[in-house]
This record gives C-alpha cells, sequence and structure tokens, in this order.
C-alpha cells in the first residue's frame, strides 16, 4: 500500500518556520445545538478515519470511530463523507472546478485504494452535498505542505542529476535526522559539499513556492465556492495537529510524553502550516477548530484522538439558542459576542438585538470591567487583586494590535479600578467592544 504520509520528514522540512496559534473557548455543559439535518466532511486521510496501523478503507465512505462520525452522531445528522485519504487542496479544487487542471506530477497518485476516474466520479455527488449540507467540516492541508515536502525529498534522493554520493550522504542524514535538526539547510550543505548545490537549488525553492502558494489558492477557492453554493452553510476548519501524543502499535492506551523541547518546535510548524485557515476566519467568517493535543498512531489519529477533535469541534459550533438575530454566524465577532453572552458580560440592547455596530457607552464598558474586576459579591479579594493586576498589565504591554485600542482606554480603566469617574474619548462599537474585552480575559 502506498505510504499516506511521511509526518516525521513533512515536519522537519519547515523546521525554522514560526507561527501564532488561536484560542478556543469552552462550552457549557448542556448544549443546544442548531437543527443539523446534513453533516458533509471534506479533506485528507486524518480527516477521513485512515489508520496508520491497520488497512482502513476510508476514501469517501464512513469510518464510526473517526471524529466527523462522532459530530454527526452527536448532532443526529445525516452524515455525508466526502474525505479522501492522499488529497491536498489541488485535488479537492480539481473535483470542484472545472478549469482547474495543474500540471502536477503527484495529481491523485496517492490515493491508496482508489482509482482516479472513480473518484471524479463523485465529483457531481460532492457538489451537490456542498449545496445542501447544514454543517460542512473540513479538514486538510497536510498534504499540500507536509507530505508534498517529504515527497520532494525522496525524489532529490532519486534524481537522476544528482550525483550519487550526495544522494547516498541525504539518504543517510534522513534516517537519523530529527526535529531538532534543520533539514533544509543539511541538505543545502550536504549539496555543497558534494558539488550539487546548482542542481539542488533547481529543486528546493520551487517545491517550497509551490506547495504554500498553492495550498493559500486553492483553499480561498474552495471556502469561496462552498459560500458561493451555500451561502448560509456552518463550516467548520478543522486545523492541523502536531503528531508528540503517540501510541506504538497494538497499545493505544500508552501514550509516549513528549520531552518540552519538542512540544514547543512541533506546536510551532503546526500553528504556521494552520496559518492559512486562522487567518481565513476573520475574512470569510468560518469557524476555526485548533486541535493540538490530539493522540495519534504515527501520524493519524487514534479513536481517543478521534473523540478528542470531535469534542473541540462540538464545543466550537454554536449554540442553538443564541438569542441575537442581527449578529450573523458569519461575523468575524460572532464567537466573541457569543462568549459575551454565556458569560454574562456584556448584555444586548434588547433579549433578541445585540446592535454590535451601535456606540459602546460608557455604562456598558463600566459595567462589564466590573464584572471582570470581581466587584461582584461572590468573588474573593484574591480573585479581584488577580484581575486586577492583569488588567494593569495589559495597560503597561505594548504586543499586539488589541493592546492599542485598551491603551485608548487605559486612563479610563485605570480610574475605574481605582473608583474614579471617566468619559469615552474614542468612538467604539459594541461588537469592537465586545472584542477588547474578549482578548484581555484570553491573554
Amino acid at each position: 500500500m502506498k505510504k499516506i504520509m511521511k509526518s516525521t520528514v513533512s515536519l522537519m522540512l519547515v523546521i525554522a518556520m514560526v507561527s501564532s496559534f488561536c484560542l478556543c473557548f469552552a462550552s457549557a455543559e448542556e448544549k443546544q445545538y442548531d437543527n443539523y439535518e446534513k453533516v458533509m466532511l471534506l479533506g485528507d486521510s486524518e480527516a477521513s478515519g485512515f489508520a496508520d496501523y491497520s488497512d482502513v478503507m476510508s476514501e469517501f465512505t464512513r469510518v464510526d470511530d473517526s471524529y466527523a462520525a462522532y459530530v454527526a452522531d452527536e448532532l443526529g445528522a445525516e452524515f455525508i463523507p466526502m474525505a479522501c485519504p492522499g488529497f491536498r487542496t489541488i485535488e479537492l479544487r480539481y473535483m470542484l472546478d472545472d478549469s482547474y487542471r495543474p500540471d502536477d506530477k503527484y495529481l491523485f497518485t496517492e490515493v491508496p485504494h482508489t482509482p482516479m476516474n472513480e473518484i471524479l466520479e463523485k465529483a457531481p455527488a460532492m457538489k451537490q452535498a456542498i449545496k445542501e449540507s447544514d454543517l460542512i467540516m473540513i479538514g486538510i492541508g497536510g498534504n499540500d505542505w507536509g507530505a508534498y515536502l517529504g515527497w520532494v525529498a525522496e525524489d532529490i534522493q532519486n534524481a537522476n542529476n544528482l550525483p550519487e554520493e550526495y544522494k547516498a550522504a541525504l539518504r543517510e542524514f534522513l534516517k537519523k535526522a530529527t526535529l531538532k535538526d534543520d533539514v533544509i539547510a543539511q541538505i543545502i550543505d550536504l549539496a555543497d559539499k558534494f558539488n550539487a548545490l546548482d542542481d539542488l537549488i533547481k529543486i528546493i525553492p520551487g517545491a517550497l513556492n509551490y506547495a504554500f502558494s498553492n495550498l493559500r489558492t486553492n483553499w480561498e477557492y474552495i471556502v469561496e465556492y462552498i459560500y458561493e453554493n451555500n451561502p448560509d452553510v456552518t463550516l467548520a476548519v478543522i486545523g492541523m495537529f502536531p503528531t508528540y501524543y503517540q501510541t506504538p502499535e497494538g497499545q493505544p492506551d500508552l501514550v509516549a510524553q513528549p520531552d518540552a523541547a519538542k512540544v514547543f518546535v512541533e506546536d510551532a510548524i503546526i500553528d504556521f502550516g494552520n496559518k492559512h485557515m486562522i487567518e481565513g476566519q476573520e475574512k470569510y467568517g468560518y469557524i476555526y477548530v485548533r486541535t493540538h493535543g490530539a493522540i495519534v498512531e504515527v501520524s493519524h489519529p487514534t479513536v481517543a484522538g478521534h473523540r478528542f477533535i470531535a469534542d473541540r469541534i462540538l464545543e466550537a459550533l454554536p449554540y442553538g439558542d443564541f438569542p441575537y438575530a442581527d449578529v450573523n454566524i458569519r461575523s468575524k465577532y460572532y464567537s466573541v459576542i457569543e462568549y459575551m453572552w454565556l458569560n454574562d458580560i456584556i448584555d444586548g440592547v434588547t433579549d433578541t438585538e445585540f446592535s454590535p455596530d451601535e456606540a459602546l457607552t460608557k455604562g456598558v464598558l463600566e459595567n462589564a470591567f466590573a464584572k471582570l474586576a470581581g466587584s461582584d459579591a461572590s468573588s474573593t479579594d484574591e480573585t479581584k487583586a488577580k484581575r486586577i493586576d492583569v488588567i494593569k498589565a495589559i495597560l503597561n504591554a505594548d504586543n499586539s494590535s488589541f493592546i492599542a485600542k485598551l491603551k485608548t482606554f487605559g486612563y479610563a480603566i485605570s480610574l475605574f479600578i481605582n473608583g474614579g469617574k471617566f468619559n469615552i474619548t474614542a468612538e467604539v462599537t459594541r461588537a469592537e467592544g465586545a472584542k477588547i474585552i474578549y482578548d484581555y480575559i484570553n491573554l
């Protein structure tokens, strides 16, 4: 059977790349969901339920112990599985866009069980399901930048125009390399040593540019296609996860504990790989689900890993009893306004209206920070002191865009903490105010 993921090499190839991550917030215990009648899955092997230690046939079919099946069952919805091992955004866009025919040597070649002609026959059903589904989950991207670069590294080892001494040395290095090694730098150093640098330069930059530019371009096309054909769908984007929580074959309950350095490095790499998804949630208004912490066999989740991801998705889905009709789920402020409602921080102007574009008033801000500073009778003096210390720390910080907005209110909050009075001098909307407060809470 073909290899689905070369995860170790794939991760090492982007070792130097880091990015920030997006926090997810927890849900209430008894959560009421919207009425999802049809739930669709799009994606690659991780989404489909493929397993490293068993030959699972997961192409376009339900795998019971997969995260998408868990979610569909929890919601009581019809499940439409349209994920396929080996898929990159290139293959998925190929299925949706009749005019997209890339010149790609790996196109559909990494699907383990199903020929390309049989896959393409499923395109009409995939398009129809996109139009009809109430909830679409999409988990894809690992093969675009991870596995793809692994394939390129393997091609470098087999390239006819490279010296045999270089290919042999590279093969030995990759066998012993760890996440602490800068693989790209080593590939280049070895090429220089064996006078193969000119040939290598023709391969590496082009591969990197191809992988990342195609990922971002195709991702945007796929998301826009989904919303053009189903503007009201709830779209949940499932982030890729690191693989440091691994279990040996046949011992799913034995989880290796990684060292702190490995966790830091892999988190940074995966957050970089998810960057296009994280940035897209504000642009498109979909739900991004961070899945760091899933347990895997080698590079694919165990049953426990799939249950973990399913729980993160269910937590991230909107509440069915969310009351504000004037806050669209695709608004970039939806999640923070939902948080304000769940935690009773900012009230709506009525029971059914939040008025997100209305100016934030002094009274609303004062009331919100009163709750956060622990001025209610139920808060202990220690809780109050800790919250006040956090507010003061924020006012003295200067490390993110939302800090600048908080400084607009800096003198006001300081006065408020000390029992003084204040006036708002800069007009900020209620939605913007909710975002400021949300970011403060999750600093």
